[in-house]
C-alpha cells in the first residue's frame, strides 16, 4: 500500500509538466527562426571562441516557473566541433549535437539523434543556455567516445523522465551525459564499472514534492516510471551534472548565454 501511494504521489507532480526537467523531446521544426537561428550562431561562435571541441550544452523548454524548485533546463545534449560537407560538396565546420530524445510516437523509450544547434533550439521557451566546457584532456576523451559503438551501448531505450541514474531500468538525457562523461573519464564503456563509479561519486537532485494533493493525480502518464525510485525521487539535472564536474575538476569553464 505505501508503495502505490507512493507511485500514485509521484505521478501528479508530472501531469501538467510532460517536458519538465530532463526532457528529451526534439525541438523539430524552428519556431521563429529569425531569431533562433542567430542565437544558435552566436552559442556556436561563442563556444568556437572558447576552443570547445567539445561542449555539454542545455536548453530551457518550458517556463521556468512551472518547474520543481532547483531546475532550470529541460534537456541537455553534447555539442561536437565537426567537419561537415554540405550537398554542394562544400566543407564546413561546426558543431553536431547528439542528443537521446525521447520518441514522439512511443513515449516509454527513447533514441540516440543528432542534429544541429537551431534544431536544439528551435522550440524552446526561451533563449536561454546553460553550457558545461570540460576540461580539455575530458574533451579528448569524449571525441573518442561518441559515436562509436561503446557510447551507443551507454543508451537504455526504456526512457523515464524521471530517471534514477543510480539504476539502469531506464534513463532520461542526462543520465546518458552523465554516463558518456564518466565512461570517458574512466575511459570504459562498460556499463557496470560506469554504474558503480556513478554511485560512488554522483550525487543525483532531489526533487521536493507535495505528497497530499499529487494523490489525486491521475494513473498514468507516457514517459513516467517510478519503479526505479525508493521512498524519494533523485534524477540527474543539468544543474546536478555541473556541481559533479566542478567538484572532481572536470570542467574549463560553466556559464549562460541569455539573448
Amino acid at each position: 500500500m505505501t508503495r502505490l501511494i507512493f507511485a500514485l504521489s509521484v505521478i501528479f507532480v508530472f501531469i501538467t509538466q510532460t517536458e519538465v526537467f530532463a526532457s528529451s523531446n526534439p525541438a523539430g521544426e524552428i519556431v521563429q527562426p529569425e531569431y533562433v537561428i542567430p542565437y544558435a550562431k552566436h552559442v556556436e561562435q561563442e563556444l568556437a571562441a572558447r576552443g570547445a571541441r567539445v561542449a555539454i550544452v542545455a536548453r530551457v523548454g518550458r517556463d521556468p516557473e512551472d518547474l520543481p524548485s532547483g531546475i532550470e533546463y529541460t534537456h541537455v545534449g553534447f555539442w561536437v566541433y565537426s567537419e561537415m560537407t554540405l550537398p554542394n560538396g562544400e566543407v564546413v565546420n561546426g558543431y553536431v549535437v547528439h542528443n537521446l530524445y525521447q520518441m514522439a510516437d512511443d513515449p516509454d523509450h527513447s533514441e540516440l539523434v543528432s542534429d544541429f544547434p537551431a534544431e536544439f533550439f528551435g522550440d524552446v521557451f526561451e533563449l536561454r543556455a546553460g553550457i558545461i566546457i570540460p576540461e580539455p584532456e575530458l574533451q579528448q576523451r569524449l571525441l573518442e567516445l561518441i559515436g562509436t559503438k561503446g557510447y551507443r551501448d551507454l543508451h537504455v531505450p526504456n526512457y523515464s523522465l524521471i530517471a534514477n541514474p543510480r539504476r539502469r531500468e531506464f534513463q532520461n538525457c542526462t543520465n546518458f551525459v552523465l554516463n558518456t562523461v564518466v565512461g570517458s573519464v574512466y575511459q570504459t564503456a562498460d556499463k557496470h564499472e560506469i554504474q558503480a563509479y556513478v554511485n560512488a561519486y554522483y550525487e543525483p537532485q532531489k526533487i521536493g514534492v507535495n505528497g497530499f494533493e499529487r494523490l489525486f493525480g491521475p494513473l498514468f502518464v507516457a514517459g513516467v516510471a517510478t519503479s526505479d525510485h525508493g521512498s524519494d525521487i533523485r534524477t540527474s539535472t543539468f544543474g546536478s551534472l555541473a556541481r559533479f564536474m566542478k567538484r572532481y575538476d572536470l570542467t574549463s569553464d560553466i556559464f549562460e548565454i541569455v539573448e
